[in-house]
């Protein structure tokens, strides 16, 4: 009966693993840049990279079967981008590609002419595109928010939310090696009046450790009391890559006894920017390194907890004995660094910490909502625009906008409104908030008006001023003279640059037709593909280009092209 029962089991598992979502999608050897749940800016990475050589142009094929959910182009983040829905109830997504197969290229042609724009998002009804397992839905690129050709690759379960694709595939990446530790931190934590933990912005505190070999780490012993946790800065390495990764989960322990535990394989898109409150996120921002904390404040609602241990903050009182705090690291395969913290309890003060006196200082209780006016500009807080109670430093000076440095995350933006009464007329459309960075360099954030003031929602603290820009963009058109036959000619190709505000839009026309130009923002440059024949009925073409930039400056382009009709 127990052996009938066995292969019973046997077989619906086999059955669930069958219907799960393929293997790779690409028939090369799989070797990683990024890994699932990695660290990134703002958020959690969703998917794997999967490296193709430095190179673009694979075959990407459909890990399963289903339809096409969703097509999208964007100059940032995925690029050119397909995401699937299975039959199964998965979804899988393919990001970053050259070129989609054919049959959806006709697809994205018409919707872009359509819609006469280059960038799009299109969500096709339930199997209005179908798409077969192993079929061919495009080529690995380097489109959007990409650093070198590789594709992303996600997989995502019936609700929608990222899981990690190793779990399902045939065969594991080569990973033989440990995660790699950089630094193990503490912090002390004090208990208000009404006996809960205030989560301050005092820093971390650095402990020496030791290497006993290449898994296993001694910190010197910390002589402390009081209530205590932990944080580490540590990534993953994995076998012919230099690429640094992300770990699978944390493990911690106090004298036996686990206390802690994250594990990064499964969470929700509505979360996944709560990483700024994960890591310590002043740290980041000020030496560009993360410290991953090992505790769990009250106002992180991150899923990946193991939230029935608690919160992973421990308390060394002045009777205990020596305590043993011990980390565990793991990568997917289960490579393991630890990390072991003697900890002896001793008689220790505490300083009150840092005084909130001084005059552009404010203090922000995070259930209330606060407005401030300066010389010329505004600021408004809603609640619960921080993770906390914090206290910021605020002041108008020389035309700059204060608003703190960006050392504290935000939950919300913050609007901003600068007063442009008192300028020209004649300049006052031609103005806009810039965000001031280092080397006073500056980038654009908004020209929206209200009457006499520009109003900005910023979502991060930091340096904030008005900028002018009345200079238009600038068009070269790189492969084509006036009055030139191009009859040879494959793609068409064109520079567009914007020093001040950066390029709000752009359009071309060919004899007053509109064409569709694939714009590289890294690079610049718009492309024209001739194979679109929208100039296919006649010899003498009449060529015109016209670039916007946010500050609402346009420039405009006219060229003659002579082209033997196909």
């Amino acid at each position: 009966m127990r052996v009938g029962l066995f292969l019973i089991a046997v077989l619906i598992n086999l059955n669930i693993w069958s219907q799960n979502s393929g293997d790779y999608p690409l028939d090369i050897p799989i070797i990683l840049s990024s890994s699932f749940g990695e660290l990134r800016p703002n958020h959690f990475h969703a998917g794997i990279d999967i490296k193709t050589k430095g190179i673009e142009g694979f075959k990407i094929y459909s890990i399963g079967d289903g339809y096409i959910s969703r097509l999208q182009i964007t100059h940032g983040g995925n690029g050119k981008a397909i995401y699937i829905k299975h039959d199964n109830g998965q979804s899988s997504v393919y990001a970053h590609l050259q070129k989609f197969s054919p049959r959806i290229e006709k697809i994205v042609k018409e919707i872009q002419y359509t819609n006469q724009s280059y960038t799009f998002r299109k969500y096709p009804k339930k199997n209005e595109f179908r798409i077969s397992s192993k079929e061919m839905i495009g080529l690995t690129g380097n489109t959007g928010r990409s650093t070198a050709p590789h594709l992303h690759y996600e997989l995502r379960d019936e609700k929608d939310r990222p899981i990690n694709p190793m779990k399902f595939k045939s065969y594991s990446v080569n990973d033989t090696i440990s995660p790699i530790l950089l630094g193990v931190f503490y912090k002390n934590f004090r208990i208000d009046n009404k006996g809960a933990f205030q989560y301050d912005q005092s820093g971390f505190s650095k402990l020496k450790i030791k290497k006993i070999n290449s898994s296993l780490y001694i910190a010197d012993t910390l002589k402390t009391n009081g209530f205590i946790s932990f944080g580490v800065n540590s990534y993953d390495k994995m076998n012919n890559t230099q690429n640094k990764m992300g770990l699978s989960k944390i493990i911690s322990k106090n004298n036996g006894k686990i206390i802690f535990e994250i594990d990064f394989n499964k969470f929700s898109f509505d979360e996944w920017h709560h990483i700024n409150n994960f890591i310590d996120y002043s740290t980041y921002k000020k030496s560009n390194f993360r410290i991953q904390k090992l505790f769990i404040e009250d106002s992180n609602p991150l899923s990946m907890y193991k939230r029935d241990l608690g919160n992973g903050i421990i308390e060394i009182k002045n009777e205990d004995l020596t305590s043993i705090y011990n980390i565990k690291l793991y990568d997917y395969n289960d490579n393991l660094t630890e990390v072991l913290i003697p900890i002896t309890a001793i008689e220790k003060s505490y300083d009150e910490g840092k005084k909130i006196g001084l005059k552009d200082i404010v203090k922000i209780n995070n259930d209330s909502t606060y407005k401030f006016d300066l010389n010329n500009s505004s600021i408004h807080i809603s609640k619960n625009t921080f993770y906390h109670n914090t206290a910021i430093e605020i002041y108008n000076k020389e035309e700059i906008l204060h608003v703190d440095q960006d050392t504290i995350p935000l939950l919300k933006p913050i609007t901003i409104k600068f007063d442009v009464k008192r300028y020209n007329e004649s300049i006052k459309d031609r103005m806009f908030v810039a965000k001031i960075g280092k080397e006073n360099n500056y980038s654009f954030i908004s020209n929206k008006r209200d009457n006499d003031k520009i109003i900005a929602k910023i979502k991060t603290l930091g340096d904030y001023k008005i900028k002018l820009d009345t200079i238009p963009p600038s068009i070269k058109i790189l492969n084509l003279e006036d009055n030139q036959w191009v009859s040879d000619l494959k793609k068409l190709k064109v520079y567009i640059s914007d020093k001040s505000s950066g390029i709000k839009s752009y359009n071309g026309w060919i004899n007053d037709q509109w064409i569709l130009l694939e714009y590289n923002p890294s690079k610049g440059l718009l492309t024209y593909d001739f194979n679109d024949n929208i100039n296919s009925s006649n010899t003498r073409n009449d060529l015109s280009i016209k670039i916007e930039d946010n500050a609402g400056n346009i420039s405009e382009l006219n060229k003659v092209f002579y082209r033997e009709i196909k």
